[in-house]
C-alpha cells in the first residue's frame, strides 16, 4: 500500500469518526481529533503485529477507558463508537491492519443498527438462538446510557450470538444498519 492511499485512508477515517460524534459530549474537530490523536491504533492497524480477537478486545477496552480518562464527559458509549467507527473505516472499508483484523472488529452501536436487528427478528426470528436478540434489545438504550465498559461487554457478546446465528462477522451486523432509511416520496 502507498503511503498517499494510507494517508487518504487514516484521514478518511479521522472525519467518519468526527461526523459519527456530532451529537456526543465532545464535539468539534478540535476536540475529536485530540481524542483520536492518544489512541494507539497503529498497535492493530500495523499489518506486521499478529494479534488475535482476544489482544483486540483487550486493546479496545483499554483504549475506550484510556478516552474517558482524557475527557471525563464522555460516556463508555461514545468512547467505543469513536473506536468503531474509525476502524471500520480504516481497517473494514480501507483494509488496513493485520490479517483477521476485520473480524474481530465491533460494529458501531446506535439506533440504526438496533432499529435492523428488531426488523430482522420480525423476519426472521428463527436466526436468532433464543432471546439473545430480544435481550440485547432491552439493554440497548442510548450511546449515552452505556456508562461502562462492562454493559458494553454484555451487548456485544450479545451481537456475537446475533452474527453468529446470521452467518457474519460481528461488524458486518451493519448490513442491518436502518441509520440511512428514509420514507420514500412515491
Amino acid at each position: 500500500m502507498t503511503k498517499t492511499r494510507r494517508k487518504i485512508i487514516l484521514d478518511y477515517a479521522r472525519w467518519t469518526a468526527l461526523s459519527a460524534l456530532r451529537m456526543a459530549p465532545v464535539r468539534g474537530r478540535i476536540g475529536v481529533y485530540s481524542l483520536i490523536d492518544t489512541v494507539a491504533f497503529d498497535e492493530i492497524l500495523d499489518p506486521v503485529h499478529h494479534r488475535h480477537e482476544v489482544d483486540f478486545d483487550v486493546w479496545h477496552e483499554k483504549e475506550a477507558q484510556n478516552l474517558c480518562g482524557q475527557s471525563p464527559n464522555l460516556p463508555i458509549g461514545w468512547a467505543v463508537k469513536l473506536l468503531n467507527v474509525y476502524l471500520k473505516t480504516a481497517a473494514y472499508v480501507g483494509e488496513l491492519g493485520r490479517t483477521g483484523l476485520r473480524e474481530a472488529l465491533h460494529p458501531p452501536i446506535d439506533g440504526g443498527l438496533w432499529s435492523g436487528l428488531k426488523a430482522l427478528s420480525a423476519k426472521k426470528p428463527e436466526l436468532v438462538p433464543g432471546n439473545v436478540l430480544a435481550e440485547l434489545l432491552k439493554r440497548r438504550g442510548s450511546i449515552g446510557s452505556i456508562k461502562d465498559y462492562e454493559t458494553y461487554r454484555l451487548i456485544i457478546n450479545d451481537c456475537r450470538r446475533v452474527a453468529q446465528a446470521v452467518g457474519c462477522s460481528l461488524l458486518e451486523l451493519e448490513q442491518f444498519w436502518l441509520g440511512s432509511a428514509t420514507p420514500r416520496a412515491d
